[in-house]
């Protein structure tokens, strides 16, 4: 039997209000009667997956879209387009997925490489560098495949700062806090 967040939400209360007392007990009782007269003042809620009532919104839809496709094995395709679908095998050729795979070695093998070159030779062992050399050898240790996604999405993450200050020559945020004098 699942449960449903407000019924959770409504046990976990439950089980608080025996563990204070005074005011503080006395306010989550009300607040628990509260609950309990919502949810039987409320309508019996869908059988719909998530115990979701009524219609779904539109980013509702494109999720269930999205799941649909996903559970039919098919790529998301745009019919405006007029896309046609193809299987994941026809979609990225065997060498082309060898070369990405080389290739994402080597980049995260050069990055290795480059921070190993940023240690200072006499770093202490609270170094900045040094710590963050020692944690990349050891994530190369213990899971290569780890560790070039991770390079890939710190490069990412790189790659979208530098578009960010690059549109103004200042972040967004700083921007704005500027502005408005704080």
């Amino acid at each position: 039997m699942t449960l449903s967040v407000r019924e959770a939400f409504i046990a976990a209360l439950a089980r608080r209000v025996d563990d204070h007392q005074g005011a503080a007990r006395a306010l989550l009782e009300a607040r628990l009667a509260a609950l309990r007269a919502e949810s039987v003042s409320q309508p019996a809620m869908s059988s719909r997956p998530g115990g979701q009532a009524g219609t779904r919104g539109p980013l509702g839809q494109l999720a269930d879209g999205i799941a649909a496709r996903h559970a039919a094995n098919e790529p998301p395709v745009t019919q405006a387009a007029g896309l046609t679908s193809a299987s994941p095998a026809q979609r990225e050729l065997g060498t082309l997925r060898q070369f990405r795979g080389a290739w994402s070695r080597l980049f995260a093998e050069q990055r290795l490489r480059q921070t190993l070159a940023q240690v200072p030779p006499q770093a202490g062992p609270l170094n900045s560098h040094h710590l963050v050399h020692r944690a990349l050898a050891v994530m190369q240790d213990i899971s290569p495949a780890y560790l070039q996604r991770f390079v890939t999405q710190v490069e990412a993450l790189l790659w979208l700062e530098q578009q960010q200050t690059s549109v103004g020559g200042v972040p967004q945020r700083l921007d704005k806090k500027r502005k408005s004098g704080r």
